[in-house]
């Protein structure tokens, strides 16, 4: 019983503390929110019913975040393109705030897509994430040189691409 009590406190300290921070970490790799929250919730559902004793996981966070990352990556690989009508899409309404907010989701996210999967997901691990290198070289099972020359030629070519654009705002 003392076990049992024990270990739904470990649970509810790592939804309280983490659960903000991996939507955040797997909104950026979806750009949907109900997505999103169904993978975080799917990670924390598993932690929850695995018979695995918490404290034996040495780095929680990269356990989290690497456990996220594999779902947004079996998303991906599983997703079908969705269309909406465009009327349908022109009469949902927002603030202006979430409006601006969208756009630079949508620019950032296009910047991104422009790059190869790995440079991109490295620079969301150090932009988004605030990941060191040594980090993002320890979840993706990399080495820190790769992983700093992916960074390097990512921004590069995004740096590219806005002198192209004037800046990028279109």
């Amino acid at each position: 019983m003392e076990k049992e009590r024990t270990r739904l406190e470990q649970l509810e300290r790592i939804v309280s503390v983490w659960q903000d921070y991996l939507f955040r970490f797997a909104y950026m790799r979806t750009g949907l929110r109900e997505e999103a929250e169904d993978i975080v919730q799917d990670v924390m559902l598993r932690l929850f019913r695995s018979e695995e004793d918490l404290s034996h996981i040495s780095d929680l966070k990269f356990y989290l975040l690497r456990s996220v990352s594999n779902r947004c990556s079996d998303w991906r690989r599983r997703r079908k393109p969705v269309t909406v009508p465009l009327d349908e899409a022109a009469a949902v309404e927002c603030s202006e705030e979430d409006r601006n907010i969208r756009a630079e989701y949508i620019r950032v996210r296009r910047l991104l897509d422009s790059l190869p999967e790995r440079q991109a997901e490295v620079i969301r691990l150090k932009c988004n994430d605030e990941l060191t290198f040594a980090e993002i070289a320890e979840l993706t099972g990399t080495s820190e040189a790769t992983v700093k020359s992916r960074y390097r030629y990512g921004i590069r070519h995004i740096n590219e691409l806005l002198k192209r654009k004037g800046n990028g705002r279109q």
